[in-house]
């Protein structure tokens, strides 16, 4: 048997259990090269090592092992093959990986911000760089949880049909002009790589802006007259901040105010 190796040689030139390759032989993906008819001790060429590596990569790609099988059973060159979809797939994660990076570092980013603004009282001042804000128009009261977790795991759902990357900030808009008051839910969402039609770019400046608890029975527009005074175009945005201690049934809103703002055609 010296052209051969034991399961034990073999499975520790890879760091793998023996157990491993009775369950790799059991899939039909690696069998031994030769099985002692009496021992029943399995042996492995070295030349086998090429499959158990590539065994491992789909194992570290999350190929099920089965799929392995399949890859083996339909073409010759299975090899080549699943090689070329394990480099799709890869691509695949490192894009993803990618974005979950952005959303990470962003989210960091606005949880320095609010920091550095947590101890303001009344009206301040804070400049805010431009942001995508994924919309849906919100008809009613904002207290109607029924409605707000449809429109919510709606425009969700749609945001992930259009791999659009949702972050953390969400909350209501409200955009005025001398004629309406239009009221929105949103979801802040990295700059997308394409027009949407549900997809609102918010200017960059300087925001007035007043931390409160959340309250969904609040009427908006009078409430903002009184802290904001009056304006024929507005637009306001109440949006969910993270504080260090959270209160039993306590949200808190940094209200987010920009006078002068222009509503696109169509709304958005």
């Amino acid at each position: 048997m010296k052209h051969y190796l034991t399961s034990g040689e073999f499975a520790r030139l890879r760091g793998v259990n023996v157990n491993s390759l009775l369950y790799y032989e059991k899939l039909g993906i690696l069998r031994p090269a030769h099985v002692d008819p009496a021992s029943k001790y399995r042996y492995y060429a070295p030349e086998q090592l090429s499959t158990l590596d590539i065994i491992l990569l789909c194992i570290d790609l999350d190929i099920p092992l089965k799929e392995l099988k399949q890859y083996q059973d339909e073409t010759a060159y299975w090899q080549k093959k699943l090689l070329e979809d394990g480099r799709r797939r890869t691509e695949e994660k490192i894009r993803k990986m990618q974005t979950d990076l952005r959303k990470i570092e962003y989210s960091l980013q606005c949880q320095v911000e609010q920091d550095s603004y947590a101890a303001c009282q009344g009206i301040y001042q804070r400049e805010i760089a431009p942001r995508f804000f994924i919309v849906e128009e919100y008809v009613g009261a904002l207290a109607n949880i029924t409605q707000f977790g449809r429109i919510s795991t709606g425009l969700f759902d749609y945001a992930e049909s259009r791999g659009l990357s949702t972050l953390l900030p969400t909350g209501f808009m409200f955009l005025f002009d001398s004629e309406a008051v239009r009221q929105f839910l949103f979801y802040e969402v990295l700059p997308p790589e394409q027009t949407d039609e549900k997809v609102i770019r918010l200017p960059g400046g300087t925001w007035s802006c007043l931390q409160m608890e959340f309250d969904p029975e609040l009427d908006h527009i009078p409430f903002l007259e009184q802290h904001f005074g009056v304006s024929d175009r507005r637009i306001a945005i109440f949006s969910n901040l993270t504080r260090d201690r959270l209160k039993f049934n306590s949200r808190y809103n940094e209200i987010q105010v920009l006078d002068g703002y222009a509503i696109p055609d169509g709304g958005k």
